[in-house]
């Protein structure tokens, strides 16, 4: 068995022997999906830059309707899929050009990354993983925020609309990465099954499903977290943070 890296050593562990494992060399094609928010950095980072863009660029909207990210935070409790669709819908007729500037801008500026999430990423690319993000939040700001990670921004998969004339649009492309469509995302983008996938939420299960290794994260704050209590049903490896 090789030797335990220190990028293994801040999880808890079931993560150590679950991933133990995958230090050996192996043959092929090597696959590790990770979720974003909840996941690589604390907190929502799709959901800031919306709040962000409603306090300016998109400020006219909440003018017309000063309820507006309270009707968002209500679609999400309902439908997860509508409701961080409708985020990526508000943005419509915004110039991509001037999106992805400030997005690069938020990532810049975004200070909730997890150490431990980004050595784990460093460690599985050692080992010779192809490593991807699917994320529910907006294409954008996610994959700024891989760039500034050090990761490849082609290997993010979120959720954009169609760009016509240099702005957004109000059509979403398919499939959505949220739930099921996490699923379908993949196999259409990457085209293998994921070795390991990490995800903190339920909008990641149908991802964890059906990689060999599940992994779940989560806070010591919300240990009853609905995903954790199906991780612990599953005998899925949990690691929660501070």
């Amino acid at each position: 068995m090789a030797q335990l890296p220190n990028w293994l050593k801040p999880f808890d562990s079931s993560y150590r022997r679950a991933l133990q494992s995958w230090l050996e060399p192996r043959a092929g094609r090597k696959v590790a999906c990770f979720d974003a928010d909840g996941t690589l950095w604390f907190e929502d980072i799709g959901e800031s830059f919306l709040r962000w863009l409603l306090a300016g660029p998109l400020e006219p909207l909440v003018e017309r309707d000063p309820e507006l990210y309270t009707k968002y935070e209500d679609r999400v409790r309902k439908d997860l899929v509508d409701g961080y669709g409708w985020a990526v819908q508000l943005m419509a007729g915004l110039a991509e050009k001037d999106i992805v500037r400030w997005a690069r801008q938020h990532a810049a500026a975004w200070p909730n990354y997890r150490s431990a999430m980004l050595g784990m990423i460093r460690g599985l690319e050692q080992l010779g993983f192809e490593v991807w993000i699917v994320s529910a939040s907006n294409h954008w700001v996610v994959a700024a925020t891989a760039q500034k990670m050090g990761l490849d921004p082609a290997h993010v998969i979120a959720i954009r609309s169609e760009v016509k004339d240099g702005k957004l649009t109000d059509r979403l492309l398919d499939p959505i990465p949220c739930m099921q469509g996490k699923v379908a995302a993949i196999n259409k983008w990457i085209g293998h099954r994921p070795d390991l996938a990490v995800g903190d939420g339920m909008g990641d299960l149908a991802m964890l499903e059906i990689s060999q290794q599940p992994l779940v994260v989560g806070t010591r704050k919300k240990r009853d977290a609905p995903l954790i209590r199906v991780a612990h049903e599953h005998g899925w490896p949990v690691h929660l943070f501070d």
